[in-house]
């Protein structure tokens, strides 16, 4: 009998040696570090695409304002040689970018807060990093000593002694992952892009009243009427 309590004592000091070792505070604290760096790197590609879809929206709204400026010119130029037809189709294009201006003002707007929020968010995890680096040669050292004086009580202590501790870290583990967990989801929030890269004019009928108004405008400005101009020459 005694051979085989003592093969069991071994046993179980081998098993607990292997979970020692599994359980590292220094090793896990290093690996928690890595794993935060992991994470980091990953917000900061999410923040780079969002920041890449802002300006994307930026660029969008600059070439729809030029558009407006250049089909408003066409118009004018068309009605100068004659052509009513075509200047009435550059203002109804004109009032298409006029339109699409509003739209891509609009997500550019939207874009820019929510990369903002997320380089806001990534500054915050990045702060959190430095200061657990920071911590990390304390907490190294404070597990060190533990580590000695746990070796010293083991020598005099019963064999029957539950270890307590293990339960609380286990739960810190899963509070830390699931914190993990709501922050990939924070950074993961990208609003959907909109907008297409060529346009084709639609009229709409509200707009139809609005193209004639400024045909008849461009016609008065480049052809008074002939009562106006015998008064002026009067």
């Amino acid at each position: 009998m005694g051979i085989f309590k003592r093969v069991k004592d071994i046993t179980k000091a081998s098993v607990h040696e292997v979970l020692d070792k599994m359980e590292d505070p220094i090793v896990m604290l290093n690996q928690y570090l890595r794993d935060m760096e992991q994470e980091i790197h990953q917000a900061e590609v999410t923040v780079a695409k969002q920041m890449a879809n802002e300006r994307r929206m930026q660029q969008r709204y600059e070439e729809a304002q030029r558009s407006v400026a250049d089909r408003d010119s066409k118009a004018e130029a068309a009605i100068r040689s004659g052509q009513e037809d075509l200047a009435r189709t550059m203002l109804e294009e004109k009032l298409y970018f006029e339109e699409k201006t509003q739209e891509f003002s609009r997500l550019h707007a939207e874009g820019k807060a929510q990369a903002d929020d997320l380089k806001h968010q990534l500054y915050g995890m990045k702060d959190e990093y430095y200061q657990l680096r920071n911590k990390r040669n304390e907490l190294v050292a404070r597990a060190q000593m533990a580590k000695a004086q746990k070796q010293m009580s083991q020598a005099s202590a019963s064999t029957s002694h539950l270890d307590t501790g293990s339960a609380s870290r286990g739960f810190n583990r899963m509070e830390e992952k699931i914190l993990r967990m709501e922050a990939e989801a924070d950074v993961l929030r990208t609003p959907h892009g909109a907008g297409a890269n060529t346009y084709r004019a639609q009229v709409k009928p509200e707009n139809q009243l609005k193209v004639e108004e400024q045909l008849q405008l461009l016609k008065n400005k480049l052809n008074p009427p002939q009562e106006q101009q015998s008064s002026s020459e009067e």
